[in-house]
Formats: structure tokens, sequence, C-alpha cells
């Protein structure tokens, strides 16, 4: 019996122990998620896929620098538009609120985007005759991201996550809000 119990004790005592390792300053992650996006005139499945690298700071808030395709397409009488972006990304992701062992956090995340957009795979022309007036274009502006975390593991964390984009220099909507899951795996 004493045995059980002084397994038992180290178990938890072990446990605790990792735990405060988790959110250590310089800690390097990567991350992949995939979502959907939203919009006016969409066709069913817009998404995107995002890697992304991720360096804890002070505090548990951390650096994250991603690369962004998303593949939307719009209707147009019968016919389907496609509109394929590359982007990058780097944001600072502020911790909010957790519990106290920060297993499950929320953060809310401030940057900024910059890609390019390529409308109808370069061709002006629709099988219906119309000229297509958006053009391919470079775009640039900011993110806004906040994202529900919580560690499955101690180097494996679960990420569902929300974000917005404002966006300039394109000849689309400006406002690209989104919503998706993912994963960050931590060396």
């Amino acid at each position: 019996m004493k045995n059980i119990i002084l397994i038992l004790i180290l178990f938890w005592m072990g446990h605790h122990t990792v735990n405060a390792q988790r959110l250590m300053q310089g800690k390097k992650g990567i991350e992949l998620s995939m979502g959907r996006t939203w919009g006016e005139n969409f066709l069913p499945n817009p998404f995107y896929m995002q890697a992304g690298i991720s360096i804890t700071k002070k505090k548990g808030n951390y650096l994250l620098g991603a690369f962004d395709y998303s593949h939307r397409k719009y209707a147009f009488e019968e016919v389907e538009i496609p509109v394929e972006s590359f982007a990058a990304e780097g944001s600072y992701n502020l911790y909010v609120l957790g519990d106290w062992t920060r297993t499950v956090s929320l953060y809310v995340g401030l940057g900024a985007v910059a890609g390019y957009e390529i409308v109808n795979e370069s061709k002006k022309m629709l099988p219906t005759g119309a000229v297509i007036l958006n053009e391919n274009r470079y775009m640039y502006g900011g993110a806004l991201r906040l994202s529900l975390e919580t560690y499955l593991g101690n180097r494996l964390v679960l990420l569902v996550h929300g974000k917005t984009r404002y966006l300039m220099g394109t000849t689309l909507e400006r406002f690209r809000p989104a919503a998706g899951m993912g994963i960050r795996f931590i060396f």
C-alpha cells in the first residue's frame, strides 16, 4: 500500500513539474492549420491553409510568422471565378484568459499581412464573353486573431481560432474573416 501511495505522489509531482515547463521563453513551435473563409457571393467550400513558426516570449505571449494560401470562388451569372491568395503574416499574440495551469488559454493577436492575389488564373475573358475588371494584385494590411489553445500533451497544442484581415491594394473585398482549427508542435 505504501508503494502505491508513493507512486501516485511521484506521478502527481511529475505531472505538475512538466506543466510548469510549458510556456518557457524562447520555445519554438511549428503550427499547421486550415479553415473556412467567409464573404459575399462565395460558392461552397472556400478554404485556407496556413503554416507558421511560433516563438514564445515573456508571460506566455508569442510571436507567430506564417504563410497562408486561400482559395475561394465567386459566382457571376452561371460561371465560377476562382481567386487564390498567397500571403505572409506576422503577429504578436497576447495571453488574455486561461486556467491557472494554462492548459486552456485564450489569446488575442495583432499583426501585419502582405501577399499576392490571382483572379481567374490571370484570364481576363470568361466563357460567356464577359471581361473581368478585377486584376491580379499585391495586397497588404492588418490582421486580428482570436485563438483558443489547449495542450493535448507536453509538446502538442490544439488550436481553434477566428481571424479577420483588412487588406488594401486589392480589387476585391477588404475585410476577410475566417475560422479554423490547427495543431502546434513545440520543440
